[in-house]
């Protein structure tokens, strides 16, 4: 088998990194893989113009090493060249959101039987503006923070960056107001809001079970909506979300839907799988079965 590694260098806290030739080296022993071609990104939309260019036959399998951004460019490239290589998930990333949904194996050992086994499922993404996303596009309270942690200090606090970040900033969040106009698979509602987010997973900004309908293979997505809600009623929300009982609070508005339209009053920056958007009225489809995702034989 051939398979091509398409690697972020610069993600998360590049600890797979250093481990890389090592879990290569292991992939050609332990399994039929007998090339493997690598590919490092140097900056924005690399991976996606890499695995675009791809021809069905090209690889057996593909190789996505980043975080949440790696994987939507790899899935985009994928889906936009028609090959239907399947593709498989190292999380390399801060906070690996969708491959920690998917329960992917991240111990080279694990990972070597799932390529023996080579079980192929095929997985719903989301659309945002004509653009490919794996799990989420989020605006509002705190979505914008990715956009402000630097690569050194991902690497050096990991996770923990965006919360220092989101702290430093916590008055001008927690007054953040948005007027939103959905339109839902023909239905039409309006919310005061704080946050809204469009995910395809139950797993967003580390926050696992935030949206717990979600599926990768129900042919929709999820869209959750913080009301407008002051600080005492955000302290009880995250109590309930603690205890997975947050969609019985009064402050979440929870649809499920094959398309959204979403106008908002503020033409603010929203988040898509980590990367910055900022195009009012959002048109948000779901894809179903778009990607052939190598996964556990479970």
């Amino acid at each position: 088998m051939k398979c091509l590694f398409v690697i972020n260098p610069v993600s998360g806290t590049q600890a797979f990194h250093r481990k890389l030739n090592s879990f290569v080296g292991t992939l050609i022993m332990k399994t039929d893989v007998n090339t493997i071609d690598t590919f490092f990104t140097k900056g924005k939309d690399d991976a996606y113009k890499k695995c675009k260019s791809l021809k069905k036959g090209d690889y057996d399998f593909i190789v996505s090493v980043g975080g949440d951004g790696t994987v939507n460019e790899c899935l985009g490239g994928l889906i936009k060249s028609g090959s239907d290589i399947p593709i498989a998930l190292i999380p390399a990333g801060t906070v690996n959101d969708f491959a920690n949904y998917l329960n992917l194996p991240v111990k080279v050992n694990d990972f070597v039987e799932m390529i023996n086994h080579f079980h192929t499922e095929k997985i719903d993404v989301g659309e945002v503006q004509g653009q490919v996303f794996a799990n989420v596009v989020a605006g509002g309270m705190f979505s914008d923070i990715a956009f402000q942690v630097t690569s050194k200090d991902k690497n050096t606090w990991g996770p923990l960056a965006y919360y220092i970040t989101g702290l430093s900033q916590l008055p001008q969040q927690l007054s953040l107001n948005l007027k939103l106009k959905v339109t839902a698979d023909g239905h039409e509602f309006e919310e005061e809001a704080s946050l809204f987010l469009v995910a395809n997973s139950q797993s967003v900004g580390g926050f696992k079970g935030i949206t717990p309908k979600a599926s990768v293979q129900d042919g929709k997505l999820d869209l959750l909506i913080i009301k407008k809600s002051n600080v005492a009623e955000l302290i009880a929300l995250m109590k309930d979300l603690a205890f997975n009982a947050h969609l019985n609070n009064p402050n979440i508005k929870y649809v499920q839907a094959k398309h959204l339209r979403i106008e908002c009053d503020k033409n603010i920056l929203y988040d898509v799988d980590g990367e910055e958007g900022s195009t009012f009225p959002l048109e948000i489809n779901c894809l179903p079965k778009a990607v052939n995702l190598l996964t556990r034989n479970e």
